[in-house]
């Protein structure tokens, strides 16, 4: 297995389908920069080539998939049902729901084992701010139906000071409420926002006093190795998880790969250079040189972020 001197490796792919979206997050893509350049989408067999290919040499334990926003690619359920059919042992999906209703029960029939669903606000207005959308209701029945139909689902809500931080407390009282686990993420700095010299960051420390000051003391959860999130129990048994890049950063054993929608591949956010699978396989580059100098990009101690929106590199 390819590894670096930390003993890190590849087991988790992402891969964004599609550099375009139906949301135009306040924490994605800023006033200026909502439009995007409209790039040729891969097809599900080329895909399915790059997958395998990555498969053989990394034996990859789960394939995520995500966006811009993944339901809006038009062989979603084609390409689950094949990389299952390739022995990726779990299929996942990042993504804002409000297709959901429509697509979840198919998805599951097709091999989808779990979904990620962003929710940055339980109100329509919170909604709205954050998402500068009006498809509350639509993501809301996504979750609904999204659950109904076996998926494991999580709620992920990205905080951004003074925009949605009122929400932590009604979100994990809707999550729990749902059976569904609530996850609360710290902003990154990634696209517009790298360029800003102070971002409005919601800490670790931050959203647990806040949580902590409505339900007493949390018990933390042992993370697993090359988890994202921390977690912890409330007194009740209710769980909830952190993740938090800049405070309490994981990069020591991260073990992700990432392919944008164009199949440049990325062993790390905080790089804005991809390795062009398809023209250097052309070229005769063995995939597992290519894999050694992506490997070389992780950081060492902590994320840095780059200049490349999530919109483009995916969540």
């Amino acid at each position: 297995m390819i590894r670096d001197g930390f003993g890190r490796s590849f087991q988790t792919l992402r891969i964004s389908l599609l550099n375009r979206c139906n949301f135009a997050c306040t924490y994605c893509v800023d006033e200026d920069s909502r439009l995007v350049e409209k790039k040729e989408i891969l097809q599900v067999e080329e895909w399915i080539r790059l997958v395998s290919e990555l498969h053989s040499f990394l034996n990859l334990k789960k394939v995520r998939l995500t966006g811009g926003e993944p339901t809006l690619y038009p062989g979603l359920n084609s390409l689950v049902k094949k990389l299952k059919d390739i022995g990726i042992p779990e299929v996942s999906l990042t993504t804002n729901g409000s297709n959901l209703s429509k697509q979840a029960f198919d998805l599951k029939k097709a091999g989808l084992d779990s979904v990620n669903i962003s929710l940055d606000g339980i109100t329509p207005e919170s909604f709205h701010t954050m998402s500068r959308r009006s498809a509350f209701k639509q993501t809301l029945s996504g979750i609904d139906i999204a659950v109904s139909s076996g998926l494991n689902v999580r709620i992920n809500c990205t905080l951004v000071r003074e925009k949605n931080e009122d929400q932590i407390i009604p979100i994990l009282e809707y999550s729990w409420n749902k059976g569904v686990l609530p996850r609360f993420l710290e902003l990154m700095k990634m696209g517009y926002l790298q360029k800003t010299n102070e971002i409005p960051i919601l800490t670790q420390d931050e959203i647990l006093n806040r949580i902590e000051s409505e339900y007493g003391t949390l018990i933390p959860q042992v993370r697993k190795i090359s988890s994202t999130a921390n977690y912890w129990n409330t007194s009740e048994g209710n769980s909830f998880g952190i993740i938090a890049n800049e405070s309490a950063p994981f990069c020591k054993d991260c073990d992700r790969l990432r392919l944008d929608s164009q199949g440049n591949l990325y062993g790390c956010l905080s790089s804005a250079t991809g390795f062009p699978l398809f023209q250097l396989r052309e070229q005769g580059i063995d995939m597992e040189q290519v894999l050694i100098l992506a490997l070389r990009q992780k950081q060492e101690v902590r994320f840095k972020g780059s200049d490349l929106t999530m919109m483009a590199i995916g969540g």
